[in-house]
């Protein structure tokens, strides 16, 4: 059964923060709605993560959120979950996929959207769960690859020395990170914590929603067509990430103060290299 549904995948970096740029584009844009799967702690959850109630949309309340403590959301993340954020569970992505909602989802976890390598790796894991999910419901998997976050701010302190800090360093090393958001980590495994950002110049941010892959064809009960499509998609995303930081070096308007005296005195969005010089087999 085909639920006609989107699911779009990205890699992002420097905290996440560029997820408010893709959520608001796709929906003052497209008027396409996009529930974004976040890390549990975003809602102030540590313990279990709200999950979605059968078929109707919306977040079953935790015995925390009824008491006031679990709705409000840490570090002003709040407006995630007004936006239609859920936590990342196996089940949320299941009920949001089944329902045929548009599910943005992370596949590295935390380490992927926490990572300050500008040469922008992927974190992956090599088990291509999401694709097997979004077959059973014929979703339509959109990679986007996201450049420009990670050099809108400057990198004070990475995450790999958050544990040398004075003072602070022992309480980071008893806490150890988030509680892992996997469904498949080992009990008491933690998720690393984000490194400390200070704010920069902002840079331009580029987007690229790279080549549709159907579900249509693919049994989810056959692992090695899922594991083929996941290296698809991983390839998508990689070439995406690649053009980006090609390309951008040829962005006349890369440079902000040059980029803003444009659109003040034009009332337009400077203009950046077009779609035809990536580098994409559709």
């Amino acid at each position: 059964m085909s639920h006609g549904n989107l699911c779009t995948l990205t890699h992002a970096t420097a905290v996440g923060l560029d997820l408010n740029l893709i959520i608001a584009e796709l929906l003052e844009e497209r008027n396409l709605v996009c529930r974004g799967l976040a890390h549990p702690v975003v809602f102030n959850q540590t313990k279990k993560a709200p999950e979605l109630r059968g078929r109707t949309p919306g977040l079953v309340p935790s015995a925390s959120s009824r008491q006031g403590g679990g709705g409000g959301g840490v570090n002003g993340f709040s407006n995630f979950q007004k936006f239609g954020a859920v936590a990342v569970t196996p089940k949320n992505y299941y009920r949001l996929l089944q329902t045929g909602q548009n599910a943005l989802l992370f596949p590295g976890g935390v380490g992927d959207v926490f990572q300050t390598d500008p040469g922008y790796p992927l974190l992956w894991p090599e088990k291509p769960d999401f694709v097997r999910t979004a077959a059973r419901f014929n979703a339509t998997i959109v990679p986007i690859s996201a450049v420009g976050m990670l050099e809108s701010a400057r990198i004070l302190v990475e995450a790999k020395d958050l544990e040398r800090i004075p003072f602070l360093g022992k309480r980071i090393r008893e806490a150890g990170g988030f509680p892992a958001a996997r469904y498949d980590a080992d009990e008491g495994a933690r998720d690393p914590l984000p490194p400390i950002p200070f704010p920069n110049m902002p840079k331009r941010n580029y987007f690229v929603f790279g080549k549709p892959f159907s579900t249509e064809a693919i049994d989810p009960k056959d692992k090695e067509a899922c594991a083929k499509l996941y290296n698809d998609v991983v390839d998508e995303t990689r070439r995406g990430l690649d053009d980006i930081l090609r390309l951008q070096k040829t962005d006349p308007f890369y440079d902000t103060p040059r980029r803003v005296a444009y659109e003040q005195v034009t009332g337009k969005q400077a203009p950046t290299f077009g779609v035809e010089k990536l580098n994409r087999q559709m």
